[in-house]
């Protein structure tokens, strides 16, 4: 079916702006102790602040210079933000910021529930939980803290709260007498003199007890992270010894990963035309041979981090080779250009030859696009090989996220590969480095299927690292192919690998995920290369998120897609940016403060999909990418704010009682229904496989989590339960857009403190279509847009796309 009709962006009307309402309950939670278990908790809690107050005396006696460092466990049940706010209260009793971090902590059952037969029935499982970290200053603070622990009468639910509090000790891991290399980071006291102090004092302990340091690397703002050589135990425990430490772990190298090589059929080398102008990307990789098919296309004044004998362009070259060649290689028409310019960063040397470390090549990347600003996408398929934690970010994925926000670009990071596969075991979970919130983080999926490939066509490769990433978002972000792997009879591994062009120009096949990764770059770089007006990675990453689907469809369970290949795999560029009549694509692209929310009642919605039964039918599909504020000292809440949409129906607009204490808005939704709801639909339609083609698109409701920076729904009105329908699809009900702004506790103190206001910023896909393709969803919309006052355009471009898509 032609696509040709744009898609649109439109605006929110000043009425539907409305502010953020009050709330809340006194009624106490169920956890909350009470009798004998309370006591028990404020006798504890209180001979803790003891062995706090003798620590705190002793760091005094020692003149120590920075601030003594404390940590409070909160119990599982109360990690809320509503509950934890009176725990950072009594931090700060002393009327000072002293609360610096979060990170996580695991709990067994005898602190995470009241002493209740149900509560030990629930799980014999560790918890995870939270500590806050904070800074003493004062004795007077010590003893206020131990005076209100002790007040059982009318602090029967903060202490309640607090698990147990202790002297702050860095997290550490055993010397290895087989490797001297080890990673130290050092505490954020949030306080840019007190970081600068640490800092200076940890080099000048380094230099006093003859300990080396390595590297030196920025991975926050005005953090660093070092690599330091540490030749015994001795050394190591010197470390620990030292102010300001806040964890110490080992440094292991990057490792080198092997391809296959298949001749087959031969490119024409193509040539850019002078007068064009070109979509470009830069290649943050081991370096991009000069042959006759890649040498015209690679811009002067690229960056070399090694001399030419510690170099080995073949990786680099292959990754340059997708980019420019993949359509021709694999007999693909995806992409609307006819080539891509690129920037070459040899960032990784040839590791036959030198060892390399994570940290150097994050400093190398920082580098390497500080110098060239002007590039907006960036590829990258290198990193690390160790894993990603479950609950923490890592610091290298926190640098590729600042070093994004910094220099205002989009990387495009490959998953990582795997050889679990040949040991049959377990799938690894994605990289270091890949768990960068910022970046678009790429699996791989097998194109083609040999005689002992494990994979079958389009579902993931045998080798790609899986997520989910930390805190439970949805990391690989999108998959593209990346070749097959499998067994033989003899047990030696078998590839078959994506087409690519070798060093030497010469056809040749490659596996891993450092081959899809730079067909996202390419679809990436083409959007920013069409679409007008200024850069806007939060738009490109949306766009490509939401025309993501699962070439596999029915032929894996729903976690499994979400696992392996994120939101799935986006079309080219030339299915992107259009719709046929029967559908429409609609883009909020805004901000939101912290104060306010958006509610558009009445949002355009076609009548042509109400059926013969009068009933609303049709498929949505809505995208949320919004861009957090990150704190790298939240550990586990890194991830401090969030978007949250809700897109139903409603009988009408009511006028609301704004005489009442916690009502500020006169309009609202009567009976408003949020249809992105997983309960209204039949767990058969949502469960584990599906036979129906909108199975490529659904992502399963639930994953729409609080703190992902992108949330996708896909629903068919269809398969809504019987009686759901009849309650909330009839021809009667009006339309509603909700999005609201959340944010956890740290980060509204930190704001309110500054006296700023929290602003986030996100981006918004929605498309409504008729899934027969008969009704005149486009022109519809468009008409009622018009006629509801909104301010909308069609989507500008820079460059047209020459011809459509049949």
């Amino acid at each position: 079916m032609e696509r040709w009709l744009p898609i649109k962006f439109f605006e929110k009307r000043k009425r539907d702006e409305q502010r953020t309402e009050g709330g809340g309950s006194a009624t106490m939670p169920p956890w909350v102790l009470q009798g004998e278990a309370l006591t028990r908790r404020s006798r504890q809690l209180v001979s803790n602040m003891s062995r706090v107050g003798a620590t705190f005396a002793a760091h005094k006696r020692e003149k120590q210079k920075l601030p003594m460092v404390v940590a409070t466990t909160i119990v599982e049940d109360a990690i809320a933000k509503s509950h934890r706010g009176q725990v950072v209260a009594l931090l700060d009793s002393d009327q000072k910021a002293n609360v610096i971090g979060i990170t996580s902590a695991v709990l067994g059952n005898e602190l995470s529930s009241p002493d209740t037969a149900e509560a030990d029935k629930e799980s014999t499982k560790p918890k995870e939980t939270r500590r806050l970290l904070s800074v003493v200053t004062t004795e007077e603070l010590i003893l206020k803290i131990k005076y209100t622990l002790q007040d059982t009468q009318n602090f029967a639910k903060l202490i309640s709260t607090i698990a147990e509090i202790e002297p702050f000790t860095a997290q550490r891991v055993d010397y290895n007498p087989n490797n001297h290399l080890y990673r130290i980071s050092l505490i954020d006291y949030r306080d840019l003199d007190k970081n600068t102090l640490v800092q200076k004092m940890f080099k000048e302990q380094c230099d006093a007890h003859g300990i080396k340091i390595e590297r030196e690397i920025r991975y926050a703002a005005d953090m660093n992270l070092y690599r330091v050589s540490l030749d015994s135990a001795i050394d190591m425990e010197t470390v620990l010894g030292f102010e300001g430490i806040f964890s110490i772990e080992e440094a292991i190298p990057i490792r080198m990963d092997m391809d296959s090589i298949d001749d087959t059929l031969v490119p024409i080398a193509k040539q850019p035309i002078e007068g064009e102008t070109y979509p470009v990307v830069g290649v943050l990789d081991s370096g991009i041979e000069r042959n006759r098919y890649l040498a015209p296309w690679i811009l002067m004044g690229g960056e070399a981090y090694y001399e030419d004998l510690y170099q080995d362009r073949g990786h680099g070259s292959m990754v340059a080779s997708v980019i420019e060649y993949s359509d021709e290689l694999n007999g693909t028409n995806d992409t609307v250009t006819a080539g891509v310019m690129m920037m070459e960063a040899v960032v990784i040397p040839d590791l036959r030859k030198e060892t390399v470390y994570p940290e150097d090549i994050i400093d190398n990347v920082r580098d390497a696009i500080e110098r060239h600003r002007d590039i907006k996408i960036w590829t990258m398929s290198v990193g690390t090989v160790e894993e990603c934690a479950e609950k923490t970010f890592s610091q290298y994925g926190m640098a590729l996220d600042n070093i994004a926000d910094e220099n205002n670009v989009l990387i495009i990071k490959s998953a990582g590969n795997s050889t679990a596969f040949l040991r049959g075991g377990e799938h690894e979970c994605i990289t270091k480095m890949a768990d960068s919130v910022r970046a678009i983080v790429v699996g791989s999926i097998a194109g083609e299927k040999g005689q002992y490939d494990l994979a079958e066509v389009d579902t993931p490769s045998p080798f790609t690292r899986c997520g989910p990433g930390p805190a439970y978002i949805i990391k690989p972000d999108l998959v593209a192919y990346g070749g097959n792997a499998g067994i033989r009879p003899d047990g030696t591994a078998t590839t078959t690998g994506v087409r690519v062009l070798n060093r030497t120009g010469v056809v040749a096949r490659a596996t891993g995920t450092s081959f899809s990764t730079p067909w996202i770059a390419r679809i990436a770089a083409d959007l920013n290369h069409l679409l007008a007006g200024d850069f806007d990675p939060l738009l490109i990453k949306a766009i490509m998120v939401h025309n993501a689907g699962y070439p596999a469809g029915q032929r894996m369970k729903m976690e499994d897609k979400i696992n392996f290949m994120g939101f799935g795999m986006p079309h080219g560029t030339r299915n992107i940016l259009y719709n046929t009549e029967h559908e429409i694509t609609l883009i909020l692209r805004d901000s939101l403060l912290k104060s306010q929310f958006i509610n558009i009642l009445e949002f355009p919605f076609p009548k042509s999909l109400v059926g013969d039964d009068g009933f609303y039918r049709g498929q949505i599909t809505l995208t949320v990418v919004s861009s957090p504020i990150l704190r790298a000292s939240e550990g586990p809440e890194y991830c401090q704010s969030d978007i949250s949409v809700g897109f139903g129906t409603m009988t009408g607009i009511k006028q609301r009682d704004i005489t009442k204490r916690t009502v500020i808005n006169p309009f609202g939704a009567e009976n408003g229904a949020n249809l992105l709801r997983e309960d209204y639909y039949s767990r058969k339609v949502l469960g584990a496989t599906e036979e129906k083609i909108f199975a490529r698109e659904r992502t399963l409701l639930r994953y729409g989590k609080k703190f992902h920076p992108i949330k996708k729904y896909a629903i068919d009105l269809d398969e809504m339960k019987p009686g759901e329908r009849e309650k909330l699809l009839g021809k009667d009900r009006k339309w509603y857009m909700k999005i609201e702004m959340l944010c956890r506790e740290a980060i509204e103190r930190e704001f309110r403190e500054n006296g700023e206001k929290i602003e986030q910023e996100f981006c918004i896909l929605l498309t409504i279509r008729d899934p027969e393709g008969k009704a005149p969803v486009y022109n519809e919309v468009t008409q009622q847009l018009q006629d509801g006052g909104f301010v909308y355009s069609d989507v500008k471009l820079k460059n047209e796309i020459s011809q459509y898509v049949v």
